[in-house]
């Protein structure tokens, strides 16, 4: 479905987040139609778009619904609920609306699409940082802050797009390129089960037609699991033949371009997502020797193991990000002093197991303390595994007393990093991550 097919109809914008205003204002300021009406599962406040146009929440969404010829759902609402199965018919997408128009309508223009359970916010900045240094004019926007909506109106050579599992889910177009970083268990209410889970986010790629093509990381098996059924369209990464990472250092074959500690990124974690970046580029025909040069001058983006401060010999990595146990393996790898984690959050159903096993083999963890709803759960696991006699777990009550005790024990070890990497949501305790990574920032600011 593009904008043109909604054109006067009765259409339902479902959800008042970043999106569904996004949506809103562009209906309202292109005149798509007059005929608009708000959706929302509670009562709201209304946006201020210019008009006041009628909401329908609560007992009364389902004659909303009833009422819409066109709905269109932003990424919190689920494609599982009863209501949205019994309308499915009628319904789109900002994203789907978004990328079925810009092929449309800006032939010129390629969408690349990046997605996976972690990574894909840091990949997307960075191969939109490189393009556009590389003198190429491209528009970031998506899951990562900006509606793809706000860019209809403006001609690109590339439009790089981070798409969740949510706004993937029920798309009807693929984009032209896509890159996937990695598939980790993850069990979501929204998804009803990892399977869903899985399947909605390996959907971005169903509608991909020759000459399109997606890439995987080859070193995640999952990954490559689930895409094997679009296997004639695949190009794989990490791979000795291609772009690939070895602990440190990054190669395109046998030649080294890099080393970690040569960028302004922290994580080796990094280097296997820019693998997949440098693929996209030599795809696209990329002076990679430029673009080498181009990514050394990148800014990490916040909250992803974000440096917030150092004191007494004590440095302060903000990961908040992490939001699954192998995104905390990930940021633990990254560090060579002595560390103390703080970690948890909302209960997603996962296995620590690994992360115990991380926390076991790795003789510079000095201790863990955990929080919120997963920190038992985490305890446990810890309990079960981590047999080192060095070794200190810490049930903790809140994270400013977690950070003040942090503090002082790794001042008494001579220093060290206290990582914040809560290998869980933040959803039940925080807004979301960047209010869980504001509130640390803020805590260590405050520390005396």
């Amino acid at each position: 479905m593009k904008i043109s097919d909604i054109r006067n109809k009765t259409v339902a914008v479902w959800g008042l987040g970043a999106e569904g205003k996004g949506m809103l204002k562009y209906l309202h300021e292109n005149k798509i139609t007059d005929k608009i009406i708000l959706l929302n599962d509670s009562d709201c406040e209304i946006p201020l778009i210019g008009k006041d146009y009628p909401l329908y929440c609560g007992q009364s969404l389902a004659q909303g619904l009833k009422t819409a010829e066109v709905i269109i759902r932003s990424p919190g609402i689920s494609i599982y609920r009863d209501d949205v199965l019994q309308n499915r018919a009628k319904i789109t997408s900002v994203t789907d609306l978004c990328l079925n128009e810009i092929k449309a309508s800006h032939p010129h223009c390629k969408i690349i699409a990046i997605s996976g359970s972690k990574g894909k916010s840091t990949s997307s900045s960075a191969l939109a940082f490189i393009l556009k240094n590389l003198g190429f004019k491209v528009g970031l926007g998506g899951n990562i802050g900006r509606p793809l909506i706000e860019l209809l109106d403006d001609e690109y050579d590339f439009i790089v797009a981070e798409i969740s599992s949510y706004q993937a889910s029920d798309l009807s177009v693929s984009p032209h390129i896509a890159m996937f970083t990695n598939l980790f268990y993850v069990h979501s209410e929204w998804h009803n089960g990892h399977e869903n889970y899985c399947r909605d986010k390996i959907h971005l790629i169903a509608n991909q037609k020759t000459p399109e093509v997606f890439f995987a990381n080859s070193r995640n098996a999952q990954l490559m699991e689930y895409t094997n059924f679009y296997a004639a369209l695949r190009k794989t990464y990490n791979q000795l033949q291609g772009f690939h990472a070895e602990n440190d250092d990054f190669y395109y074959q046998n030649e080294k371009l890099f080393n970690i500690n040569e960028l302004k990124l922290r994580g080796n974690h990094n280097l296997d997502n820019l693998a997949g970046v440098f693929s996209v580029l030599e795809y696209l025909g990329a002076d990679i020797k430029r673009a080498v040069a181009i990514l050394k001058d990148f800014e990490p983006l916040p909250h992803r193991l974000q440096k917030v401060a150092e004191k007494n010999g004590v440095t302060f990595i903000n990961d908040s990000i992490s939001t699954a146990p192998e995104a905390a393996i990930g940021a633990i790898k990254s560090f060579e002093d002595n560390l103390i984690l703080i970690s948890g959050g909302q209960d997603n159903q996962q296995d620590y197991s690994d992360y115990s096993r991380c926390v076991e083999e790795n003789k510079k963890v000095k201790a863990v303390i955990t929080l919120y709803q997963t920190g038992p759960k985490i305890a446990e696991s810890l309990r079960k595994i981590v047999k080192r006699d060095d070794f200190l777990l810490i049930e903790g009550d809140s994270l400013e007393k977690s950070v003040a005790f942090a503090y002082e024990l790794l001042q008494k070890e001579g220093g060290g990093v206290v990582l914040f990497s809560p290998t869980s949501p933040s959803f039940g305790f925080y807004k979301n991550f960047i209010e869980r990574g504001n509130h640390f920032i803020k805590v260590v600011e405050e520390l005396k």
